[in-house]
């Protein structure tokens, strides 16, 4: 019996699960993942100004997977040994000895398990550029667990400002979410994206940048380029050219990076810690590489972060995978770009799909169907299109 490992339950490592039990063969399917929850990260922005409960961007990963047969580990990965096909991860367990007490001690253990395909799809982590103040200090949007956090925290408090650490697609998500949220509270709330770079949105092209910096000055949204967060000191930001903020709360979205094993193996990797693979998507014959932790060439450049890509690389390690175990050839990723969307939450979104250039309520209408569409569970499908259609 051949094990295969998949390490990450995001969009790319479940594709390639359920790929994989699709098939009628002879291997035992693993997915580890440190979380016991998968998170709909797209829609997560939305919960903070359109009302969206975070519970229904969220499921548990367990259930999905044993319903297909699959097996499930909550576990960090610590390191991987490509020679030995061995993973070392640390799992939480329950003491047994006190299990029956009020207060059982849980007990981290590591964990070895040996693979015969492994597949990477550990997806990406923000990334503190090794500012531990701010690690500490500033919210982040990574999960659902996070957008609980900063409801229940400005639900609590009363600030003066809102400071976004970070000009990218979730930067101009959040702050304008966090606009129509004062808004909705009748807060006189400034909101600030404070932008490492010389322009918001990195690489996209120009008319897109101009539209959406015409769109958050509509809605009174503040941009500093060329800047940074300095230091947090409760609520008082400290910015770059001697700003500083008192009562803000901060919502760090700057940027992101691959997990710390992936960062300790021996091979190319870009400035993220994504991994360079073949056209196969294999970092070697064993080991398969998708989503957010894969550096795939794309004509002159590589793929950007996308959830279409993590799907479709799934999908094809899945297939390659089997074709590996009967001793066929692998089949090459042709990557298929439908375009991309950049939602605001006045619905004066923009974006490219299709090739076709797109502005207004027509990206917004589309990036919902979309999330709708990937929605894992008909009762999270019919939960968000209630709070979405309720807060209108």
């Amino acid at each position: 019996m051949f094990r295969i490992i998949i390490i990450g339950a995001g969009f790319g490592g479940l594709s390639c699960a359920l790929s994989l039990s699709r098939f009628n063969h002879d291997v035992e399917i693993v997915v580890l993942d440190r979380k016991e929850t998968f998170d709909f990260l797209p829609l997560l922005p939305d919960t903070l100004g359109r009302g969206i409960s975070p519970h229904f961007l969220s499921c548990r990963i367990e259930p999905i997977l044993k319903k297909e047969g699959l097996q499930f580990i909550k576990g960090e990965v610590s390191s991987i040994d490509l020679f030995r096909k061995e993973i070392c991860y640390n799992s939480e367990k329950i003491d047994t000895s006190t299990a029956l007490s009020i207060n059982p001690e849980r007990v981290k253990r590591v964990e070895r398990v040996n693979f015969d395909f492994l597949v990477i799809a550990s997806g990406s982590e923000t990334n503190f550029y090794a500012n531990e103040n701010i690690k500490k200090s500033a919210y982040t949007l990574d999960s659902a667990d996070d957008a609980v956090k900063i409801l229940s925290t400005l639900k609590a408090n009363s600030f003066d400002r809102f400071i976004i650490g970070g000009g990218g697609y979730t930067g101009i998500e959040v702050a304008t979410n966090l606009r129509l949220w004062s808004l909705a509270n009748k807060k006189e709330t400034e909101i600030i994206i404070v932008e490492k770079a010389d322009s918001i949105l990195g690489p996209l092209p120009q008319w897109m940048k101009e539209y959406t910096r015409k769109n958050l000055a509509r809605l009174h949204i503040e941009v500093f380029t060329q800047s940074s967060i300095e230091r947090i000191d409760g609520s008082t930001v400290y910015v770059s050219n001697q700003k500083i903020f008192d009562n803000a709360l901060v919502i760090w979205v700057a940027g992101v990076k691959t997990a710390k094993f992936i960062q300790e193996l021996t091979a190319e990797k870009n400035t993220q810690g994504r991994l360079k693979v073949d056209s196969f998507l294999r970092l070697n014959e064993n080991c398969f590489i998708v989503g957010d932790a894969a550096y795939v060439k794309y004509k002159e450049n590589y793929l950007r972060m996308a959830i279409q890509f993590a799907m479709a690389q799934g999908d094809l390690t899945a297939k390659n995978i089997i074709r590996a175990i009967k001793g066929k050839k692998p089949v090459s990723y042709k990557s298929i770009d439908l375009g991309y969307i950049i939602p605001m939450a006045n619905n004066y979104s923009c974006g490219n799909v299709f090739g076709v250039n797109l502005k207004g309520k027509p990206p917004t209408l589309l990036h919902f169907i979309m999330c709708i569409y990937r929605l894992y569970g008909i009762r999270n499908k019919i939960g968000f299109i209630r709070n979405l259609v309720l807060h209108r």
